[in-house]
């Protein structure tokens, strides 16, 4: 044996003197390695053997097994319950003896790193695939109906839309923002429209990004497969609830049984599973069903083109647990203008494309300066986070959610429980996404990540999921009051007790963390298993074996041989060998049984050694096998069984963690909450938006000061007034019965119109997530939609130009809003000459304000002052005048000082908007600013422009008497020929004086 001890996945092992196994071995090695594969496998370095022991027991050949483990490190000291103390690179090991010995080699088998990245990488983005089916159909004068269907792969389900009617490109846009889907499938025969649009937002065949974030591939698949009767079939051949017992029998007295059906008639009736089947899903929804059908095609297709026949894996991958339908309208619905213009979601991507990632799981895009990004930092879990984006991307109008949710968030934000909080928020972070884990677990893949290493390792995070978990229900349920808290009440029942703590010690007592460390792949602690501790027992034990083989061999050879035989070895896989010295004249060994009544076998020559099989070699082959691989094999058989043990409790590690994502969500919400102190809001099923002291949350962070503002606005009361005023009534705010539904808002540039406007949704929006919001005091009503037309999104790629972007997002807050609308419009109409931007205005704030009893909320900031100095729009019960103040000092010295803005929300109308003292502030010349000004005013006074712009000046009127008189001149003289009394040398000075002479005229001639 060496003295130094080396890393054992380095070279190959020696006993003795002999020589270090060549690296020809890595090739036989994994040559034979690759012969078979099993789920559980751990690696294989050849090893010699030490220790003293003698064989006994069953014999058996070497027996080859392809391993892919990784190593497990134990975490930290502090870890709580079952988990082991952590320890440094020196610490002396306690467990079982390490395999190979300390002292020994060896050669690695497992994957390289590159392998490993492209595994890791690949299952990452396979779990995180989304497949989306999108059709769309035209109904002619009830305009287009939208169908969709998409499969999430990580959470094994399939979501279906509830059909729309009279759709648009808008909502289209909207899916793609809320499911952001890896893959898109459209009918080749999709409307033109739809075609084009998904077609702008793909990745092109090289990759590259289209204009939305998060690009999608883009697939035409035939008409057929978006059938809906395909549809239909292929939703009832997955047979989703209908294994278990049935306490009804769905069918019909024209039903027959399916000749497969068996003795179970429900499930072979196709009636009664029809009719089962429209119980969770509404089959009426005839282009999602055909969307549905699409994307189960696609995953066929998948699985047929990934997976090889009766591969077990093919059972697991894309495997559909569930089905669930979704409405865009059963949350406060919000399309993408409304998501860009409020800053609710701004991802952020590379700028160069080639360094942006390929697919979403390495997308390499981060959160802007975003509402959500707020709060996703806080988040500490993957299931946090994406159930916190869900609540930003889906707003409850469940009024019962919302006051849940703002009920736990004053729970967590009690001074008392502020300790407690920050312990549970260090604990979140050692929670990983058990949905990942299990299909790992389920794929027989150890390692999540680039590097093998224990935090990466599947049995480590069950491991500190198992033990921080319990610590988190220990944690929650020792919070006063806690049982009063649906988010606690809902941790204290679901995470099992009993479940999690028997996962945490089975990984515990079954998994030795400490020589995975040493080893370089997955062990098992002593005393599991008698065959496993003997067979260590001989393994380690081999090395006092070969001593007395090579001992006996020696002396059983000629003594002139002796000299040559240098040592008897172990290779894993290869067996017993004898290790010879090669004679360099011949390149053959030395000695090879010459003398003995055997022969002696060359195996193979390396460099200056040669290795032979002889009687003795074989014998121990046939009485040890291959002792090694036996170890590793039972090994694996031994993780198998506690793989298998952990899957049987995947419901409850499921559960565990989705309620901990549940926590995590709400404490990140609570926690930003807390360090802004922002307040809760009252919401209430009255069509009201009173606001009070309210600010912009995204605005107040990046400047020194910010000024609050209020808002008091009501819509319609619907068709049954009465029970809104009876609500009013009872709560004592008799003036809101008077409340405008419109507000327009004027002032200057500059002076804050649009933050005003956009912290009215963003206060409204937060409030429906169940989030405090940064104000005083607000009661805001039950809102179903946020509809703006705030930023105008400009794009090359759109065949529209930006005034008709603007009428199309107008037009879009017609057609969908309802009288819990809130519409924001700034500066609608800008886009277009003056005259027609102003009536455009006009009109749409008079088909909103004349809805009635259906009237929605309405915001509206415009520079149109003319529609109110003709009364076009008159001030009243439905509509009131606003602006944002100004200070004006004309007399000021410095331009800067002339206007001072006050940034404060007042009732009445602005006079101006000062156009030319913001242009005069920002640069512009001040001869440019006072030719604007003469203008505006003589517009003012309705003066005829053409004929003010034509009257001349003193100046003007000399200087074209001038030019008049010049070219007068110019036309009465002949300037054909000189005349023949000038020579000819003199021509040119002739008609220089000519010249000079019309240019130089004497005007009070």
């Amino acid at each position: 044996m060496a003295s130094d001890a080396q890393d054992p996945r380095d070279s190959p092992a020696t006993f003795g003197s002999s020589p270090a196994v060549p690296a020809v071995f890595r090739r036989l090695g994994r040559r034979a390695m690759s012969r078979s594969q099993t789920p559980y496998s751990a690696e294989r370095p050849y090893t010699s053997l030490s220790s003293s022991s003698a064989i006994s027991g069953r014999t058996q050949g070497p027996r080859r097994t392809r391993s892919r483990h990784s190593v497990t490190r134990p975490v930290s000291e502090s870890s709580p319950l079952f988990l082991p103390r952590s320890h440094g690179p020196d610490s002396p090991s306690q467990s079982s003896p390490s395999l190979p010995p300390p002292g020994g080699h060896s050669i690695r088998l497992a994957p390289t790193p590159q392998d490993v990245q492209v595994l890791s990488e690949a299952s990452a983005d396979a779990m995180s695939e989304i497949i989306m089916a999108i059709d769309m159909r035209d109904r002619g004068p009830r305009g287009s109906t939208l169908g969709c269907a998409y499969y999430v792969v990580l959470d094994e389900t399939l979501y279906l839309l509830e059909d729309v009617a009279m759709a648009g490109i808008d909502l289209v846009e909207t899916l793609l923002l809320h499911a952001q889907p890896t893959t898109v499938l459209i009918s080749a025969r999709a409307p033109e429209p739809l075609s084009q649009f998904l077609t702008r937002g793909s990745q092109d065949v090289n990759g590259s990004r289209g204009e939305f974030p998060g690009a999608y591939t883009l697939r035409n698949l035939n008409s057929t497969d978006f059938r809906y009767e395909a549809g239909r079939n292929k939703l009832l051949d997955l047979h989703l609830g209908m294994d278990g017992p049935q306490t009804m029998l769905y069918t019909s007295v024209v039903d027959e049984l399916l000749p497969e059906s068996g003795d179970d008639q429900t499930r072979g009736s196709r009636q009664g599973q029809l009719m089962r089947l429209a119980t969770s899903v509404n089959l009426d929804s005839r282009l999602t069903v055909g969307c549905a059908g699409a994307v189960l095609s696609d995953i066929q297709r998948r699985r047929l083109t990934q997976y090889l026949p009766n591969d077990p894996d093919a059972l697991v991958a894309f495997r559909i647990q569930s089905v669930e339908m979704f409405s865009l309208f059963n949350s406060m619905f919000v399309n993408a203008d409304t998501l860009v213009s409020l800053q609710i979601m701004q991802p952020e991507y590379h700028p160069n494309s080639l360094q942006r990632g390929p697919t979403g799981s390495a997308s390499g895009a981060k959160e802007g300066l975003s509402l959500y990004g707020l709060f996703a930092h806080l988040a500490a879990t993957p299931q946090g986070k994406l159930k916190l984006r869900r609540m930003f991307l889906q707003p409850s109008t469940d009024i019962n959610v919302i006051q849940e949710r703002q009920w736990t968030i004053s729970f967590f934000l009690r001074h008392g429980n502020a300790d407690a909080l920050c312990s549970i928020s260090k604990d979140l972070r050692k929670i990983k996404d058990m949905k990942s884990i299990m299909l790992l677990l389920r794929k027989g893949i150890d390692n999540l990540g680039r590097k093998i290493t224990v935090a990466n390792s599947v049995w480590a995070v069950l491991q500190r999921f198992a033990a921080y978990s319990l610590s988190l229900r220990e944690a929650i349920r020792a919070l006063p009051d806690a049982e009063k808290v649906d988010v606690a009440k809902k941790i204290i029942q679901v995470i099992d007790l009993l479940q999690i703590r028997q996962i945490g010690e089975m990984i515990t007592e079954t998994i030795d963390f400490e020589q995975s460390v040493d080893r370089g792949r997955t062990a098992v602690q002593q005393g599991i298993d008698a065959e496993l501790d003997e067979r260590k027992r001989v393994y380690d034990g081999m090395e006092h074996l070969l001593g007395n083989v090579n001992a006996r061999l020696r002396s059983g050879i000629p003594e002139w041989a002796r000299r040559y035989v240098q040592a008897c070895i172990f290779i894993p896989q290869l067996g017993f060998l004898t290790t010879v010295s090669v004679n360099p004249r011949t390149g053959k060994g030395n000695y090879d049984g010459q003398g003995l009544h055997e022969t002696w076998e060359c195996m193979f020559i390396v460099g200056e050694h040669a290795y032979y099989k002889n009687q003795q070699m074989k014998e121990l082959d046939e009485e040890l096998g291959d002792p090694y691989c036996m170890i590793i094999d039972r090994e694996i058989e031994i993780i198998h069984e506690l793989a298998i043990k952990i899957i049987d409790r995947e419901a409850a590690i499921l559960m565990a963690s989705d309620v901990l994502g549940d926590l995590d969500s709400l404490l990140a919400l609570a926690t930003f909450c807390g360090q802004n102190k922002w307040t809760a809001p009252n919401v209430t099923d009255t069509n009201v938006l009173h606001i009070e002291g309210g600010r912009h949350a995204l605005q107040e962070l990046v400047t020194s000061s910010f000024i609050p503002n209020d808002c008091f606005m009501a819509g319609g009361p619907g068709d049954h007034p009465q029970e809104d005023e009876n609500l009013l009534l009872s709560d004592g705010i008799n003036d809101l019965l008077n409340s405008p539904s419109t507000v327009i808002v004027t002032g200057p540039n500059h002076s804050g119109k649009s933050v005003y406007l956009k912290q009215v949704a963003i206060i409204v929006y937060l409030a429906h997530i169940g989030c405090f919001v940064p104000a005083e005091r607000a009661e805001i009503g039950l809102t179903d939609r946020i509809l703006t037309r705030i930023a105008t999104r400009e794009s090359v790629a759109r065949s529209e130009s930006a005034f008709a972007t603007d009428l199309r997002q107008v037009a879009f807050t017609m057609n969908f809003a309802t009288r819990r609308s809130l519409i924001i419009i700034d500066e609608f109409g800008k886009g277009t000459n003056s005259q027609d931007g102003a009536g455009l205005v006009a009109a749409a704030i008079h088909h909103f304000t004349g809805l009635g009893h259906a009237r929605p909320k309405v915001l509206v900031a415009t520079h149109f002052h003319e529609i109110f100095d003709d009364h076009f729009l008159n001030e009243g019960a439905e509509l009131a005048h606003a602006h944002m103040e100004v200070h004006i000092d004309l007399e000021a010295p410095t331009i800067e000082d002339q206007v001072t803005y006050l940034y404060r929300f007042a009732p009445g109308r602005s006079i101006s908007s000062f156009g030319s003292r913001c242009a005069a502030i920002n640069g512009v010349d001040q001869a440019i600013v006072h030719r604007a000004e003469s203008i505006i005013l003589q517009m003012a006074q309705h003066e005829d422009l053409e004929v003010v712009c034509s009257i001349l000046s003193d100046k003007e009127a000399q200087d074209l008497s001038r030019a008049e008189t010049v070219a007068r001149n110019f036309l009465e003289e002949d300037l054909t020929h000189p005349p023949i009394t000038v020579p000819r040398s003199e021509v040119e000075t002739w008609y220089r004086r000519k010249l000079e002479g019309i240019l130089s005229p004497d005007v009070s001639e």
